[in-house]
């Protein structure tokens, strides 16, 4: 009988604490959909119209980016960093006003770029920054 309360408490106590380490996984979810809609304009050969991405935008942003300035957005980074090799999921970070996704990308011209996302409570994009990241080369 032991053995059985003691299994039935430790199953009890495992799915307890996968349903906490889990709690943010909803919201990552949403914000990566959003990254990846948006990252689109230089991934895919036709970039997403500028409705379907602008529509998880804040205000604010769709102030400042607006189609023609999303638009000339792929032209920018494809001058600047070449053409994209590939983008992987680097970072999840959850603050009080919002939340931040983090992706590293590799270009022609640039060996690693981290692309960072900024959310705010309402999981709206409100802005986004390309920073080349220095590698250094392994020493033989």
């Amino acid at each position: 009988m032991k053995k059985v309360i003691f299994i039935v408490t430790l199953i009890m106590m495992m799915a307890f604490s996968g349903l906490c380490f889990a709690a943010d996984g909803n919201d990552l979810n949403k914000e990566q959909k959003i990254a990846e809609t948006f990252m689109e304009v230089f991934t895919k050969d036709q970039i997403p119209a500028y409705d379907v991405v602008s529509k998880d935008f804040s205000d604010t942003l769709k102030t400042n980016v607006n189609e023609k300035a999303y638009k000339d957005l792929s032209k920018q980074i494809k001058e600047q960093y070449g053409n994209v090799k590939e983008v992987k999921f680097y970072n999840f970070q959850k603050f009080d006003q919002g939340d931040r996704v983090t992706y590293v990308a590799a270009f022609d011209k640039e060996q690693a770029v981290a692309i960072m996302l900024a959310f705010d409570k309402d999981k709206k994009l409100t802005d986004y920054v390309f920073t080349p990241l220095q590698v250094e080369e392994a020493s033989k």
